[in-house]
């Protein structure tokens, strides 16, 4: 993959780095786990808006104290009488159950107007037989009577949860439980040993004896907030003195499901369980429910009071159903905070949990999810650790960016499909904090990296080449290696003799001008500029960095040069006599850092280096530009006019080299035809057919008289014939050979390095 990297000598350091970042992470998690609570709490409730709105199973409807209704009837509180009328009028519904997410703990208003004036006519002397009877029934009593007739109406109670037993009571709480008392679970399971921790009250609000008994039973409404003042979950369990009581939404449901038994287990850390009926309510160790909101504010049925006492609504809207009568007129109160929105009815907070318990269908956090988050976090923070120390910085990001969108989506799916409640906060923030400090301390590191890179190959490389090993230093392996290469050794023909004639400040302003230039053309190429020597240079392609086919980018870059010289002779003057020899060889070589402590260079060693600066000293011999051995020829594959100059042994070795020329690029100006006939004739000579070679080359002699290598193996037939003589310094390799057999004429012994 182009985004792996070898493994650097940092790299496991990187990585070992990576590994106590998220061991500190846990421990910094495990000792301060408020640190990421509220922000978790807000992520969970972005995620529950973004989810959207889910249609309730529609077994529970509202009827609302709302502005219409108070428009229609009058200012709130009303009198007990028109709340015995909606009693009345739920009862001609025919409603399942009706849940009042109110408390009536005070006397009616009118009731009390009425005693007032019923004691004074009693001062007054009136008979106080025909007072009681002028008078009639109360408005609490009203009320009373209809909610006794309607029989399955619940009426709600706040209890006063403190964490000091001692704290002041609040006005009009009790401490002492009345007759009857509020519900509690028909079945609690106890463990030995101290009481476990559980939110306890130390008073309740009751409702008026005369409505208390009339109901079927009391359950209270309070609601829990978290730290941030937001609604997120009902509290399932109350203890008060002895009682473990149930809230109103229990209480509701469980009359609706044909009086299902609520049952409780303790245990020594909390809450181990809450159930109605078989079905087990998923709540924590403080018996907190989350209520799976099924969207924003309204999205359950409301009517209005005054439409339901009008009978103004459809039979079949509140027929067989749970009715929660509350408030959700702005004026009224009773309006939260919660994940889908700052202002939320709280009976409509109730209505969604009575919903979830029917359907069974809940957010549930527990151990498992838990343990799930934390080996997540584990999981993303050495799988992000790894990706920096042996990944480019692009790739590792790019992994960071999958794996943090990966969670996120995969804790959302489960979510909404299934609602299991998996904390996000921490596997990002863990899998995020580790990425940004690997990322710098690599920033860091890698800096210091590649400035002495681009110091210590600023002299030697194109800055492009540059640029790709500092992104990838993986490439360089510094201290020296085998590796595959071509190394090209160019000189400037003459230069000995042109130094003497010339004055040392014109010839360095020369020599400046063309080494500028054929550098330049190196560079571009992609090469190493290895060494200069005087009027010569040495270069090699294939190291520091990996390239496809080094031979062929350095018999291009040396026909670039050859070109760029071509340029000076026509532009600069000084160029018009200056003429320059190429030899490149490709093979195995050593490539590193080589020298002292104090002083070293990157350069190039071995018999390919050796081969190379023969090859360009036979370009003196052979009157050429451009050779190069066979194998640069055979791994640059076609595209380039060449010819074969014959068989090289070189001083000191025994195995002799073919070396070919290379004249040009197919379709330049270079005709190939010459060369052609050229590599036929010496096909020719080598089967053995000297005359047929010999007619060939006398061809070709006429057509460039110039051609060295066309002369020299013109002077070899002769010279076989007595008619001639050998090079001075190109012998021929002396064997026994058969008569007939031309290979002899094509092998040459160098007999100087």
């Amino acid at each position: 993959m182009a985004g792996t990297r070898k493994r650097a000598p940092g790299a496991l350091r990187t990585l070992a780095i990576g590994a106590a970042m998220v061991v500190a992470l846990f421990a910094l998690n495990l000792h301060y786990p408020s640190l990421l609570a509220l922000a978790e709490l807000k992520t969970f409730d972005l995620r529950m808006y973004a989810r959207g709105t889910r249609k309730p199973h529609g077994e529970v409807a509202i009827v609302a104290i709302d502005d219409k209704s108070i428009s229609e009837l009058g200012r709130w509180p009303w009198p007990r009488t028109v709340l015995a009328q909606l009693v009345e009028a739920l009862k001609q519904y025919k409603v399942g159950v009706v849940g009042f997410d109110l408390v009536f703990s005070e006397r009616d208003d009118v009731d009390l107007e009425r005693e007032k004036i019923v004691g004074s006519l009693k001062d007054a002397g009136l008979p106080p037989d025909r007072l009681t009877e002028a008078a009639g029934i109360s408005n609490d009593d009203a009320f009373a009577k209809a909610i006794k007739e309607q029989g399955a109406t619940f009426v709600g109670y706040p209890l006063q949860v403190e964490d000091n037993p001692k704290a002041r009571i609040s006005p009009g709480f009790v401490t002492k439980i009345g007759t009857p008392a509020p519900l509690a679970y028909s079945l609690v399971r106890i463990p030995a040993g101290p009481p476990p921790p559980l939110a306890e009250a130390i008073a309740y609000l009751p409702n008026l004896p005369v409505i208390n008994s009339a109901a079927r039973g009391t359950g209270y409404f309070n609601t829990p907030t978290d730290p941030d003042a937001v609604f997120r979950a009902e509290r399932m369990v109350i203890q008060f003195g002895k009682r473990y009581c149930e809230p109103l939404i229990l209480a509701v449901t469980s009359a609706y499901a044909d009086n299902a038994l609520t049952s409780l287990t303790l245990a020594d850390f909390g809450v181990a369980s809450a159930k109605i009926g078989p079905l087990e309510l998923p709540v924590d160790e403080q018996g907190r429910l989350l209520v799976n909101f099924r969207g924003p504010a309204h999205t359950f049925p409301y009517y209005p009071v005054s439409d339901v006492i009008a009978h103004r609504v459809p039979a079949q809207a509140l027929a067989g159903k749970i009715v929660l009568v509350g408030a959700s007129a702005l004026g009224v109160g009773d309006r939260w905070s919660t994940p889908m929105g700052a202002d939320f009815p709280g009976v409509e907070i109730h209505a969604n949990a009575i919903d979830n318990i029917l359907a069974g269908d809940f957010i549930q956090r527990s151990q498992v999810t838990g343990g799930l988050e934390r080996v997540a976090a584990a999981v993303m923070g050495i799988a992000v650790s790894a990706a920096v120390a042996f990944m480019s910085a692009s790739w590792s990001a790019a992994i960071a960016a999958v794996l943090i969108l990966g969670y996120f989506g995969f804790a959302q799916y489960l979510l909404v499909s299934q609602g299991l409640l998996l904390g996000v906060l921490f596997p990002i923030a863990t899998a995020f904090v580790t990425y940004a400090g690997l990322a710098g301390y690599r920033y860091l590191t890698e800096g210091r990296e590649k400035r002495h890179l681009r110091h210590a190959f600023e002299h030697y490389l194109h800055p492009e080449v540059i640029e790709g090993l500092v992104q990838n230093p993986d490439q360089l392996k510094l201290g020296g290696e085998r590796r595959h290469m071509s190394i090209l050794f160019a000189d400037i023909i003459g230069f000995t003799s042109r130094s003497e004639r010339t004055p040392p400040e014109e010839l360095v302003a020369l020599l400046n001008t063309y080494m500028t230039a054929m550098i330049e053309t190196i560079m571009r190429s992609g090469g190493v500029v290895d060494k200069l020597m005087g009027d010569g240079i040495m270069a090699f392609w294939g190291a520091p960095g990996d390239m496809p086919n080094p031979a062929r980018t350095s018999i291009g870059c040396a026909l670039d040069m050859l070109a760029e010289l071509d340029r000076l002779r026509k532009t600069d003057p000084r160029f018009v006599d200056v003429d320059i020899g190429i030899g490149i060889a490709t093979g195995d070589a050593i490539v590193g850092n080589f020298g002292g402590k104090q002083r070293f260079d990157y350069s190039a060693i071995g018999d390919t280096v050796n081969l190379a600066s023969r090859i360009e000293g036979l370009t003196r011999h052979f009157k050429v530009h451009l050779l190069v051995n066979h194998q640069t020829l055979e791994e640059a594959a076609d595209g380039f006019i060449n010819r074969n100059i014959g068989l090289v042994r070189v001083k000191g070795k025994t195995q002799a080299v073919q070396i070919d020329e290379i004249a040009g690029r197919r379709g330049g100006a270079v005709d190939p035809a010459f060369y052609e006939q050229f590599v036929s004739a010496l096909a020719e000579l080598e089967k053995g057919s000297q005359d047929q070679a010999k007619t060939s080359l006398e061809e070709l002699a006429k057509k460039k008289p110039e051609d060295r290598p066309v002369q020299i193996y013109l002077e070899r037939l002769h010279a076989s014939n007595g008619n001639g003589r050998l090079m001075g310094r190109l012998n021929p390799f002396k064997r026994k050979a058969d008569p007939a057999d031309g290979a002899h004429y094509l092998l040459f012994e160098l007999d100087t390095k």
